[in-house]
Parts: C-alpha cells; structure tokens; sequence
C-alpha cells in the first residue's frame, strides 16, 4: 500500500451533533490511510472528538441575544494529516470561553492563601500550551475545562481566536463575540 504525503478535509456544517461521528469516522479512516499507530489515532480522535463537539454545543446553545443570524450556525471543519504532523482548525459560532471568570482565577492579594495561588498560577503558566490572543496579546489561562486539559495533553499546541461580529475586536467575552476559531497541532509521536 502506498502511503499518502498529506490527506486534508475541510467542510462546513449545519450546528448538530449529529456532525460528530460523521467527521470522526472520515478521520479515523485517514489516520488508518496515513498508517499512524492505534495509540496515535486514539489520541487525536479523542481531542477532535472533544473540540468539535464543544463547538457544536456553544453554535447550538448560543441564544438571540448572543448570536446574530441564528439560521446560520455552521460549523467549519478543517483538518491535515501529514507523515509527521497532524492540525485541525474547528470554527463555531458560539460565545466562546468566559474570559472574565478564568482570569479571576489570578492570584488574590487579599487572600490568606495568596503566595499558594501564586506558585499554582506560575506553576500551571509554565505548563500550558494553550495560546488565546485578544485584541492581538496572548492571554494566559488559569481554571480550564476538563475538556480543555484533556486536548492540551494529546496536543503540542492549542490556540484560540475570537471573531467578533461587530467588526471590532472586544477585550472580553461580550454581546459582540461571534464565535471561536480553535486550531490544534500536533507532531507525530510514535
């Protein structure tokens, strides 16, 4: 069997979850077409698995005060295999990441336990790979999902991006949000 140098996918769907098994399955045969390992491709349908469903569940849940043209909820997929690397790009049309309660999560001066919260924060700083820009600054991120941590262990690197309806870039999590692009990269590793 010749194995192929790079297989890409790239499609828009309508917000369901019925969306899910139906990209995964199409990845799953093109890892197996890439000859990636089992441990491999566990990994990596774990992580889409995991994103692409987050982005359906914020696209469906986003309500008419949050979202603009409910009627065009689509998801966008895309994703390249290569010999030596795998990147996805999932984008929704969600409200994205709370940004004002995982920042709060900064350490509290007026706390007892202060200095404790300082080493955790730089602790878990030095351990993210996880890149979220606003307003073109990298932000870091403190008290993520389950969901989040569990791609942030498969992958090398992480990053999110809002888009902003209004055409302006907002500092938070706001009416103007719009939506997430959520890339995923990740170097062979077996």
């Amino acid at each position: 069997m010749v194995q192929d140098k790079e297989i890409t996918f790239l499609d828009s769907f309508t917000a369901n979850t019925s969306i899910v098994p139906e990209v995964i399955d199409r990845l799953m045969k093109d890892l197996c077409r890439m000859n990636y390992p089992r441990e491999e491709i566990d990994e990596i349908i774990l992580s889409m698995d995991e994103s692409i469903t987050n982005a359906v569940q914020v696209t469906m849940n986003c309500g008419e005060t949050a979202c603009v043209i409910p009627e065009k909820r689509n998801i966008t997929i895309r994703y390249m295999i290569k010999n030596n690397e795998f990147d996805a790009t999932i984008i929704d049309h969600g409200t994205g990441l709370d940004f004002i309660k995982i920042i709060s999560s900064v350490p509290d001066m007026n706390s007892n336990m202060y200095f404790d919260q300082i080493l955790s924060y730089a602790t878990e700083s030095e351990k993210s790979k996880l890149s979220v820009k606003i307003n073109g600054e990298e932000v870091p991120l403190r008290g993520i999902g389950a969901g989040l941590k569990i791609i942030l262990s498969f992958m090398d690197s992480v990053s999110i991006e809002y888009i902003d309806k209004k055409k302006i870039i907002s500092s938070d999590v706001s009416e103007y949000t719009d939506g997430t692009i959520f890339n995923i990269k990740r170097k062979r590793r077996y």
